[in-house]
């Protein structure tokens, strides 16, 4: 039987016994795909650490009747490490993968989308900066523990807490952000940088989740009602909006909507932008929780429930 060989993001993955583990891959070429890797949990295995969750590798899988293929071969291609150490940026990159192995369906290719995940990624993991080793406190006498070496010491290994997806071997255990002011600490997409260098992730965030509806078929109308289809004469004014129905909903057809919601004409043209490419790096801080709210409120509407990653990623 004929082999495929594809580039995959490993968004998910499972024990499936002692010693095999099934990994649930998004590929450029084919879409999602799981597969079985036999010996994919020994110490020596073929894999090595190309199933950590996140990670892009090279696979080659055999497709089976059975919907579960049979992985023969995968070898690293990249891997975002600096995202370790910038917990929002972490947790919106799990929640891409969340997105791209509960919104899509086997044997679905989207590689516009698969494009935008990885450059997603990329932009996550940018401009932080892993924080120094953090120094012993001084006592009150004035004299500082000895340690023994004049060397600093070594990171603490522990075992990974990533269990779903994540190598199970020892992994250094990051060293604690230094304190920030407060109000502006090291939070969810709703602080302005996010502590990420600069790049706002509530952007990089609300752009990928469009290019996510956008592939599916259920990117939001905002030049004209969903519904009726009359074009609205102010697009910078505010209006209803609905995800079941589609996008924004004129005066007419609002009131007859369950789930509208009033949105301002700032967050739709931020929106629009975001849609287009066009917008800046970083959202506006007088539309930037109401962006959010509204586009993680279509995608809820689109999964059928509320991603289990959005929490965190939203948090303030």
């Amino acid at each position: 039987m004929a082999a495929d060989k594809a580039l995959a993001i490993v968004v998910r993955g499972t024990d499936w016994s002692e010693t095999s583990r099934i990994a649930t891959l998004f590929t450029r070429e084919f879409g999602k795909v799981r597969a079985l890797a036999k010996g994919g949990r020994r110490l020596k295995s073929n894999f090595d650490v190309a199933f950590d969750l996140l990670t892009v590798c090279e696979v080659v899988f055999i497709r089976k009747a059975s919907g579960l293929d049979l992985l023969t071969e995968a070898r690293m291609n990249e891997q975002f490490p600096t995202l370790r150490q910038n917990l929002s940026a972490l947790y919106a990159g799990y929640y891409v993968a969340e997105l791209l192995a509960d919104g899509t369906q086997d044997y679905d290719p989207h590689p516009p989308l698969f494009d935008a995940a990885i450059q997603t990624l990329r932009s996550l993991g940018k401009g932080r900066k892993p924080n120094p080793l953090t120094p012993f406190p001084r006592k009150e006498g004035g004299t500082e523990p000895k340690t023994g070496i004049d060397t600093p010491q070594a990171p603490v290994l522990s075992p990974s807490p990533f269990r779903g997806g994540v190598g199970e071997g020892l992994q250094p255990q990051p060293t604690p952000p230094s304190p920030l002011p407060e109000g502006k600490g090291d939070g969810g997409v709703g602080s302005p940088t996010s502590g990420n260098g600069g790049l706002d992730l509530a952007a990089r965030v609300s752009a990928f989740e469009l290019v996510w509806l956008q592939e599916l078929g259920y990117s939001p109308r905002l030049e004209a009602c969903a519904t009726c289809g009359r074009e609205r004469l102010n697009p910078t004014a505010r209006a209803f909006f609905s995800p079941s129905a589609g996008g924004v909903l004129c005066p007419e057809c609002g009131p007859a909507v369950a789930d509208r919601r009033m949105v301002s004409g700032e967050s739709l043209e931020t929106i629009r932008a975001l849609s287009a490419g066009g917008a800046g790096p970083e959202l506006p801080p007088g539309v930037r929780t109401e962006v959010r709210q509204v586009l993680g409120y279509a995608v809820s509407c689109v999964l059928g429930r509320r991603p289990r990653l959005l929490s965190f990623v939203d948090a303030r």
